[in-house]
C-alpha cells in the first residue's frame, strides 16, 4: 500500500497537467482516466524500448556464457589446483568442484526448488501487478481521496493543507526520478567500467549492478557479485582492479551520488538523506531504507509547515511584547 501509495502521488502531477492541457484547436481536455491511461502507456512503452534494445545483446551473452560453461569449469578446477599447491594451508575444494558436473547433471533432483524458485517469482511478478492497480485506482480517486482527507480538518486550513500535499507529491515524483537516474548512472559505470578492464559480458554486468542499484545499501554488493566472479578466471591483478572498481563506485554512491542527487530531485540535505536511510534500513530492513527518502521528504514537508506556523502564530505575541516593553 505504501508502494503503491508513493507511485501514484509521484505521477499524479504528470497526470494532473496532462488532463489540464487544452489539445487542439478546440481546446479540449481530457479525462483522468485518459490521463492516467497515457501516463502508463509511455512508462510501459518505455520499459518495451529498453527491454528491446537490451535482450538481444543479453541473450547471445547468456549464450555465449553458457556455452564456455565447462571450459570455465575446467579452468576453475585448474586454477584452484595451482592455488593448493601453491599455498597448502588453502582448504581442499576439489571434492566440492568434482561433484559439479554430477549435480548439474541430475536436475531432475531439483524440481522442488525450481518450483519454489517458480512460485518465489510468480509472487513476485503478482506482487507488482497489484502494485500497479492499486497505483491506478488511487489515481482515479485521488481527489475523492483528497476531499474526504481534508474534510477532516477545518475548512480555514484547505488551502494550506492543499499546498503541503501538493509539495509533497512533487517531492515523491522528484524521489522516483532519481531512483532511476542512480541506477542509469551505476549500470552505465559499472558496464563501461567491466568493458574497459576486458571481462566478458560487459553489458549483463551492467544491468546487474544498474537493477540491484534499486536495492539500498546491499544493493551495490549485490551487483559486484558477478563481476568479481567473471573476473575468477582471468589473471589476479583482474581481480584486484575489478574490486577496486565496485568498492569506487559503492562509496561514490553512498557519498556522492545518492545525497546530492536526492538533494536535487527530492530537497533532502545530504546529512538527512544518509540519516534516513540508516533509520529507515534499522526500521524496517531493506524496504525500509528504500522509502526512507519519500518518507524523510513528506515528514520535512509537514515540519516545515508546522514551524511556519508557529512562526506566524507567535508573531503578534512577538510585537504585543515589544510594545510593553515600549
Amino acid at each position: 500500500m505504501l508502494i503503491a501509495a508513493i507511485l501514484a502521488t509521484g505521477l499524479h502531477p504528470t497526470v494532473q497537467r496532462l488532463q489540464d492541457k487544452a489539445w487542439g484547436k478546440r481546446r479540449r481536455r481530457l479525462s483522468r482516466g485518459a490521463s492516467i491511461g497515457l501516463v502508463y502507456l509511455g512508462v510501459l512503452v518505455a520499459l518495451g524500448i529498453m527491454g528491446s534494445v537490451l535482450v538481444s545483446p543479453m541473450v547471445a551473452e547468456a549464450r555465449q556464457f553458457v556455452e564456455r560453461a565447462p571450459a570455465l569449469y575446467r579452468q576453475l578446477v585448474a586454477m584452484l589446483g595451482g592455488w593448493q599447491q601453491r599455498y597448502p594451508w588453502l582448504p581442499d575444494l576439489s571434492a566440492v568442484l568434482d561433484r559439479l558436473p554430477g549435480e548439474a547433471e541430475q536436475l531432475t533432483r531439483y524440481v522442488g526448488a525450481a518450483t519454489g524458485v517458480a512460485f518465489r517469482l510468480f509472487g513476485a511478478v503478482v506482487s507488482a501487478i497489484t502494485v500497479l492497480v492499486l497505483s491506478i485506482y488511487m489515481l482515479f480517486e485521488g481527489p475523492a481521496i483528497k476531499e474526504g482527507f481534508l474534510r477532516i480538518f477545518p475548512g480555514q486550513h484547505h488551502r494550506r493543507l492543499e499546498a503541503v500535499l501538493a509539495r509533497i507529491g512533487e517531492k515523491f515524483g522528484g524521489w522516483l526520478r532519481g531512483q532511476l537516474l542512480l541506477g542509469v548512472v551505476v549500470g552505465v559505470a559499472a558496464g563501461l567500467g567491466t568493458w574497459i578492464l576486458g571481462l566478458p559480458y560487459p553489458l549483463l554486468l551492467g544491468l546487474a549492478a544498474g537493477v540491484t542499484e534499486l536495492i539500498p545499501m546491499v544493493g551495490p554488493i549485490l551487483g559486484a557479485v558477478p563481476a568479481v566472479l567473471v573476473a575468477l578466471f582471468g589473471p589476479w591483478w583482474r581481480i584486484l582492479a575489478v574490486a577496486a572498481l565496485f568498492t569506487l563506485i559503492q562509496q561514490a554512491e553512498n557519498h556522492l551520488l545518492v545525497p546530492r542527487v536526492m538533494k536535487m530531485s527530492v530537497g533532502l540535505s545530504p546529512l538527512l538523506t544518509i540519516l534516513a536511510i540508516m533509520v529507515g534500513a534499522r526500521l524496517m530492513g531493506v524496504l525500509g531504507a528504500l522509502l526512507a527518502v519519500p518518507v524523510a521528504a513528506a515528514v520535512q514537508v509537514i515540519a516545515g509547515e508546522l514551524l511556519r506556523s508557529e512562526s506566524v502564530r507567535s508573531e503578534p505575541d512577538r510585537l504585543t511584547a515589544r510594545r510593553c516593553l515600549w
